[in-house]
C-alpha cells in the first residue's frame, strides 16, 4: 500500500501501517494508543480523510482473526472508520441520500482539496471551502463503501465466540442492508442466554431493517417469539423492533413488554461497555413507547 502517497488529518499517511501492527500488540497500553492514533488521524473529529478506506480492509483483517487482541474494541474501530459518528436516528440508512454532497468530486478535486488543506498560507474562498465538503463527503462515502465490501464477513462474526464480538457486527449490519441473507442471519442469532447481547443487537437491526420490508412474516414471527424470551433485555429489544415496525399496531404483549422495561430500566449496566448501540435499551424503549402510542 503506497501509504506515502495517501493523506490523513496530519499529513502523508506513512505512520499508519505501525498503528495498525501495534493493534496487535501484547501491550494493552500499545494497543490503545494505536486505536487512539488511528481515531485521531483516519478519523480526525469525525471527518474521513483519504487514507481511511485503505484502513478499513486491515481493520477487517485484525477482527477475522481470532488471537488478535480486543477484537470488540476494533469493531468500534471499523464502526467509526466506515459509518462515522451517525447515530441510529439515521437509520434506516440510505447511502444515496447520505453522501450526496459527493457527487461529481473527481481525482482532480480531490488533489486541488488536499493542497489547500496543507498550505497553511492559503485561504480558502467560499467555492474551496464547498470543494473541500464535497470531497470530505467523497472520503465518507468511499470509506463507507470499503465497509460494505465485507458484508459476508461481518455475518459470520454473528456466530463468534465473542458475544460482544457478535453484538458489534448486528449492529454494524444495521448500516448495510444491501448485504446478501443480512436479514436470514440476524433472525438465526440464537436466543439463548450465551447470545442474549448478540440476540438483542440483532433484535434492534432488525427492527431498522425491517421497516422496508413490513410484511416479512420470518421477521415478526421471530420479534413476537421473542417477547417471551426468559431475559429482559432481548424481550424488550424485541418488542422495540416490532414498535419500530409497525407503530401502534403492535403484536399483544410487545407493550407490556415495553412498560415493564421502562418501568424497571433496563440499561447496559449487565454488559458494561459491551453494548454496541449509542443508547442504552431503556432509552428505545421510551422511543418505540412514542411509536406504539401514536395514531
Amino acid at each position: 500500500m503506497p501509504w506515502n502517497r495517501l493523506h490523513h488529518a496530519y499529513g502523508s499517511a506513512t505512520d499508519v501501517p505501525g498503528h495498525l501492527r501495534s493493534l496487535r500488540s501484547p501491550d494493552p497500553d500499545v494497543r490503545q494508543n494505536a486505536c487512539a492514533a488511528l481515531l485521531g488521524t483516519v478519523y480526525h473529529q469525525g471527518t474521513r480523510w483519504q487514507a481511511t478506506r485503505y484502513v478499513v480492509q486491515f481493520v477487517v483483517g485484525l477482527v477475522e482473526a481470532r488471537e488478535t487482541p480486543d477484537r470488540a474494541v476494533l469493531i468500534g474501530l471499523l464502526r467509526a472508520l466506515s459509518i462515522g459518528d451517525r447515530e441510529d436516528g439515521e437509520l434506516p440508512f440510505s447511502p444515496a441520500v447520505a453522501f450526496a454532497g459527493a457527487r461529481g468530486v473527481t481525482s482532480e478535486t480531490e488533489r486541488t482539496v488536499l493542497t489547500w488543506l496543507y498550505d497553511e498560507e492559503t485561504r480558502p474562498d467560499e467555492a474551496q471551502l464547498a470543494a473541500t465538503d464535497a470531497v470530505a463527503a467523497y472520503w465518507a462515502q468511499a470509506a463507507y463503501e470499503a465497509g460494505a465490501r465485507h458484508g459476508y464477513r461481518y455475518l459470520n462474526w454473528l456466530a463468534d465466540p465473542d458475544p460482544a464480538v457478535a453484538a458489534g457486527a448486528a449492529e454494524l449490519l444495521a448500516w448495510f442492508p444491501e448485504t446478501p441473507g443480512v436479514v436470514p442471519a440476524l433472525i438465526g442469532v440464537p436466543d439463548d442466554d450465551a447470545h442474549a447481547l448478540a440476540r438483542s443487537s440483532a433484535n434492534l437491526s432488525l427492527g431498522h431493517l425491517g421497516r422496508s420490508a413490513a410484511g416479512n412474516i420470518e421477521v415478526d414471527t421471530r420479534l413476537v417469539e421473542l417477547l417471551g424470551n426468559p431475559h429482559l433485555t432481548v424481550a424488550l429489544t424485541a418488542a422495540v423492533a416490532l414498535a419500530y415496525r409497525h407503530g401502534p399496531v403492535l403484536p399483544p404483549g410487545a407493550l407490556q413488554v415495553l412498560h415493564e422495561a421502562r418501568n424497571r430500566r433496563a440499561g447496559r449496566r449487565e454488559w458494561s461497555d459491551s453494548w454496541p448501540w449509542d443508547r442504552p435499551p431503556a432509552a428505545f424503549a421510551e422511543i418505540a413507547l412514542r411509536r406504539a402510542t401514536t395514531s
